[in-house]
């Protein structure tokens, strides 16, 4: 999770709103053009294009890209942001040439040999690659859909590795003579977001009280199956400025959880828990859940929403519970702070641009520490802001935490090379092999 020089050999902020990166000049995509600024400069613009959301995101206007000369690359930020390199080392910017085709296009170690839509692609090493040419001779990527179909093309020997299967069924690929499991922390924590301006969970106490229920080891242990570590925060210890190791944990103390719910105004309401009928493990988590707080005198119910609706019913602060999963895919995860519990992140602006609430964001105090995060020159600083905000979440009962996930990779035992990454889209593939 550090920012690390590869198509780019450097960069600086030429003042507080300017950055300049200069390019590597033995760089060639698969077609052998040169790598240049203008083909970046124009790989930007195309991800602009392609989601409106981007610029903002990554604090750029719409126009902020521009070539200084052939191998400098200059980005333009609305605003100071420190933080802004490690931001877009985030896999929605592969560099493609300036001439593209329907065949993808890029400057990596395997290049595209066939598309069978939908179904597969086929990639050989690239021969040219400016560190030397891959191991893999040929590396096939099917699309599966079904989980379970993944486990058994696995163990039916159909193919060398699978990705994102059920932790149900990773210690049985484990304990098998002809398979193996890898498992990878990553920068996602999972955790049931409290609305803090929704009766009753708008009751300190009573947030508090439901912490003090919860046993983050025994759903690990039970529903994750041992995979995944139990959370202290909303932030998984892999990110550098992430405060686990200095958080309190609440229990689980049930009788201490009854007393608060005593002492607090609650007086007998159901509390909705909403989920993704896409997770199903969520769904398990938030049966386990309903059950610890019918224990504390809680009564709850759940409410299963389809994908495409979730989001916007979290968003829209429907629940008075909702568990969710996220994570960063780059470098800085400045943005998913700012995303979960500043006012105007994405999470809460709907509601605080409508009537000054929010779903989880605890108000102007942790919006300035985030903004002071955002600004910070160092990880030092960045740490301090950012980790008083974890805090005061955890303190007022903003989140329950429950796990920082792994991914979980299963391998036919004889295959080997696999270098992990705690982003799976950056799993570097081109040192695998297989023994004969």
């Amino acid at each position: 999770m550090g920012t690390e020089p590869l198509l780019a050999t450097e960069w600086e902020a030429v003042d507080e709103t300017t950055w300049d990166f200069s390019l590597r000049k033995d760089v060639t995509f698969h077609n052998g053009d040169p790598l240049t600024a203008d083909a970046v400069v124009q790989s930007f613009d195309r991800v602009f294009e392609q989601w409106s959301y981007v610029p903002g995101w990554i604090g750029v206007a719409s126009d902020g890209v521009s070539a200084v000369d052939g191998s400098t690359v200059r980005f333009q930020t609305t605003e100071p942001f420190p933080a802004f390199p490690g931001t877009i080392s985030h896999n929605y910017f592969g560099i493609q040439p300036l001439d593209t085709g329907e065949t993808p296009i890029g400057t990596g170690p395997f290049q595209v040999e066939s598309i069978k839509e939908e179904q597969s692609i086929t990639l050989t090493p690239y021969e040219d690659y400016r560190e030397g040419t891959a191991t893999p001779t040929e590396l096939t990527f099917e699309w599966v859909k079904d989980s379970n179909t993944r486990v058994q093309t696995l163990q039916k020997g159909s193919v060398d590795i699978a990705q994102k299967l059920p932790k149900s069924r990773a210690t049985t690929l484990d304990n098998s003579s002809g398979t193996a499991i890898e498992t990878q922390l990553t920068p996602q924590a999972g955790l049931t977001a409290v609305n803090l301006y929704k009766s009753p969970t708008d009751d300190e106490q009573l947030r508090q009280a439901l912490n003090w229920a919860v046993d983050q080891s025994q759903i690990v242990e039970t529903v994750l199956n041992g995979i995944g570590k139990p959370a202290r925060g909303p932030i998984s210890p892999i990110i550098p400025w992430a405060l686990h190791d200095e958080l309190p944990t609440y229990g689980p103390d049930r009788d201490q959880a009854r007393e608060l719910v005593e002492e607090s105004e609650y007086s007998g309401e159901t509390l909705s828990i909403l989920t993704n009928s896409e997770n199903t493990d969520d769904r398990t988590i938030a049966e386990i859940l309903s059950g610890w707080f019918e224990e504390i005198n809680v009564a709850s119910e759940i409410r299963q929403i389809d994908p495409a609706s979730f989001y916007d019913t979290f968003s829209s602060g429907e629940a008075n519970l909702t568990l969710v999963s996220f994570g960063s895919n780059s470098a800085a995860c400045d943005y998913l702070i700012r995303a979960m519990f500043h006012s105007e992140g994405s999470d809460n602006r709907k509601l605080h641009e409508q009537n000054g609430t929010g779903v989880y964001n605890p108000g102007a105090e942790v919006d300035r520490l985030i903004e002071q995060g955002y600004r910070a020159e160092t990880m030092a600083e960045k740490r301090e802001h950012y980790g008083e905000v974890q805090q005061q979440v955890v303190d007022t009962g903003a989140v329950i935490p429950l796990y920082y996930n792994e991914y979980v990779f299963g391998r036919q035992s004889n295959v080997s090379g696999i270098d992990g990454h705690p982003v799976d889209n950056m799993v570097d593939w081109s040192g695998l092999s297989r023994k004969q």
